[in-house]
């Protein structure tokens, strides 16, 4: 948490939506962690399953984890993630997936950028 009580998360998280998440859990960090826990949980899982769709041959499979993964990732703050979710899910509900493999690469990516910006987050606030 920076000086005037807001956290510092890296680029890939809008600290205005981490800092409501906090507000909504009446600070309570703890919940927090678990909260950020459960995401990077069920992200993981979002990503192996998008991975699993692609191999299958992508299209329609694609929109549950697309979906999922998008709106875990607006609630905690991960915007740019959301938005390449939001892209992915819209475009498969119409079958076939441009670039589809470029897609799943770029989630996965964003994915692991938010990963490290949450973990550091932790850090940062955790005495050593």
């Amino acid at each position: 948490m920076s000086g005037d009580g807001r956290f510092e998360i890296g680029g890939s998280i809008d600290p205005d939506v981490f800092d409501s998440l906090v507000e909504m859990t009446g600070g309570e960090m703890e919940f927090v962690d678990e909260l950020v826990d459960t995401y990077l949980d069920d992200g993981a899982q979002q990503v192996a399953a998008l991975q699993t769709a692609l191999a299958a041959g992508g299209g329609e499979e694609l929109v549950r984890p697309a979906h999922s993964l998008k709106s875990n990732s607006l609630n905690i703050g991960a915007m740019t993630l959301g938005g390449l979710c939001r892209e992915l899910e819209e475009i498969a509900r119409t079958g076939a997936v441009p670039a589809a493999a470029a897609r799943v690469d770029a989630i996965a990516a964003g994915f692991a950028e938010v990963r490290q910006a949450l973990v550091e987050e932790r850090r940062r606030r955790t005495p050593a």
